[in-house]
């Protein structure tokens, strides 16, 4: 098993943004470090559900069975598309007025929408299926084995997202006022919009 391997590819999938980076960003603008942190552990959390599920076979299932697989998808592609749109079409409000606005809004923890986002990312499911097994001897190797390296990709996945929130948590709540802070969170939107229609739109195989 090539644990050093795997780990310098983990370390690039997971630094790679994608949607969970973005909603890790989000919080730290909107509502501080420390609900961005919460947000890091939900992901972390539904990395660690998707580390059980393929050891028992769960995500080998869900792959195998495109209309399950399919519904995951869809159900990602309309989260994301529905957080994106909630930034872009934000009006511009004082932090404490903003920050009520929004929870009435999106209404899931910060916590909650990490497990959300995570759970219904079909890539993560993928490195689950196709990419640690590559990793794994050739005669598929022990539960302890596969466990170790999906468990290192949460990790190192938990700690880029924490890095991500340390450094966008500089700008801090007071940001949002500013027409810097009102910009990034209606790119950041934007860009978990496009993460949502390509999703939706990507070809089954």
């Amino acid at each position: 098993m090539d644990i050093i391997g795997f780990a310098l590819l983990a370390a690039v999938l997971v630094a790679i943004p994608g949607p969970a980076v973005t909603l890790v960003m989000k919080q730290s603008l909107m509502r501080g470090r420390s609900d961005a942190i919460r947000t890091a552990a939900g992901v972390f959390g539904a990395d660690l559900f998707w580390v059980a599920a393929s050891i028992v076979g769960l995500t080998a299932v869900i792959v195998a069975s495109q209309p399950v697989f399919q519904a995951i998808r869809i159900v990602g592609a309309a989260y994301l598309c529905w957080l994106g749109l909630s930034l872009v079409v934000r009006r511009r409000q004082s932090v404490g007025d903003g920050m009520a606005s929004t929870d009435r809004r999106l209404r899931l923890s910060p916590f909650a929408e990490g497990v959300m986002c995570d759970l219904s990312n079909p890539k993560t499911l993928l490195v689950f299926t196709s990419v640690i097994p590559q990793f794994l001897p050739s005669d598929g190797g022990s539960v302890f084995q596969a466990a170790l390296l999906g468990v290192t990709f949460a990790t190192l996945g938990f700690a880029a997202l924490l890095l991500y929130g340390l450094v966008f948590g500089r700008i801090g709540l007071a940001g949002m006022e500013s027409r810097v802070g009102d910009v990034v969170l209606r790119v950041s939107g934007a860009v978990l919009v496009v993460f949502g229609i390509r999703l939706a739109l990507e070809p089954s195989d």
